[in-house]
């Protein structure tokens, strides 16, 4: 009976080294997701990249939210966006709102981007030219009531995705260094399991020979 004790004991004490060990590789590498939901305590316009590449610039003007969604621009590439426009209190798509968005280069440059409306209330799509490397300030204007309100948006980069290739590359390789520590705690798991089994072997005969 005590040699059926120690076996057990030796047996947890494998079994609590593998989870500390499995806690201290996987445990800071555990994605977290956040929250999807609308922020309405904070009104200052701001911007955000998805982890699929489109960048959302939200903000609050007046009694209305605005969104303007795009891809990552690159260099000397039109594309097209999307801008959104709805109740602040309700969501509700808004339906006798204008917007006007213009984008302005580091020397002073302005460009006006085209927007056009959707056959849903409030959505509007919008062309951006073509624009060269660098940085700009976009400005959403919002048109209602005999008013115009004016959300901008500082450090919109154009540039080229070699850092969105390097991102892919890193994941990957994080992904390869991820594989490699899970294989060492497994191998680490054999280890100590072997030999809390032989410790176990070992008091038992010692135990049979004592008896004896």
């Amino acid at each position: 009976m005590k040699a059926i004790n120690i076996n057990f004991k030796l047996r947890s004490l494998a079994a609590a080294l593998l989870l500390a060990i499995t806690f201290a590789v996987f445990g800071t590498a555990v994605p977290v997701s956040a929250h999807g939901g609308e922020d309405h305590g904070d009104e200052k316009p701001k911007t955000a990249t998805t982890a699929k590449g489109t960048v959302l610039h939200t903000s609050r003007l007046g009694g209305f939210e605005v969104m303007l969604k795009h891809p990552v621009l690159e260099p000397d590439t039109a594309t097209t966006a999307r801008f959104f426009i709805t109740k602040f209190e309700t969501n509700e798509a808004a339906e006798n709102a204008n917007p006007a968005i213009e984008i302005e280069a580091a020397n002073g440059a302005v460009t006006q981007a085209e927007t056009e409306k959707t056959d849903s209330a409030g959505s509007f799509i919008v062309k951006i030219p073509a624009l060269p490397e660098g940085v700009y300030t976009v400005r959403t204007k919002l048109t209602y009531d005999g008013e115009t309100d004016t959300a901008t948006f500082s450090g919109v980069e154009v540039a080229h995705s070699s850092a969105e290739t390097a991102a892919v590359g890193a994941g990957w390789l994080g992904t390869v260094l991820l594989f490699l520590a899970g294989a060492i705690v497994l191998g680490l798991f054999g280890v100590l399991f072997y030999f809390a089994w032989r410790m176990a072997g070992k008091n038992q005969i010692g135990e049979e020979t004592v008896s004896a």
